[in-house]
């Protein structure tokens, strides 16, 4: 089997980007692999030899892992949180005009929706923002802790 090989030169800060770039993948594709019922893929070959490139421990390369999943996560809730307040703000939308939605054009409806969403982003995400129950939950026992 003949394999092709291919050079590049690049400076450390790009090959981590790339790294990072290829770690973002393979958390991404091993969740959706997941998320099909189908067994995790084994880390990519390429992966560990940038890793070696750029001179990273296993504690590095580890503490970078969780750095990239931690950014998936950021971005995902980001993307959650956007459609839900733009679905909510479409909502209360709707529901203000009710029977007299018939007459309104799309336009109009997208720039209403785009108006409510503005003016009440802060509130839908609340709705939804799992991390605002927790710190209530969180109060609620160290107040009754307090009063014991």
């Amino acid at each position: 089997m003949n394999v092709d090989y291919a050079s590049i030169t690049l400076p450390k800060k790009d090959l981590a980007e790339l790294h990072r770039g290829l770690l973002l993948r393979h958390i991404v594709e091993n969740g959706i692999r997941r998320e099909e019922g189908l067994e995790e893929a084994d880390e990519p070959k390429v992966l560990a030899a940038v890793e070696s490139a750029l001179g990273l421990n296993e504690d590095e390369a580890h503490a970078l892992f969780h750095r990239a999943e931690d950014e998936l996560w950021d971005y995902v809730w980001y993307s959650y949180t956007d459609e839900w307040a733009w679905f909510r703000a479409r909502q209360e939308v709707l529901k203000e005009l009710g029977s007299k939605r018939t007459g309104v054009t799309q336009e109009a409806l997208d720039r209403k929706t785009e108006e409510k969403y503005r003016e009440h982003f802060e509130k839908y995400v609340s709705e939804v923002d799992m991390r605002d129950v927790e710190q209530k939950a969180q109060a609620k026992k160290e107040k009754k802790r307090a009063k014991k």
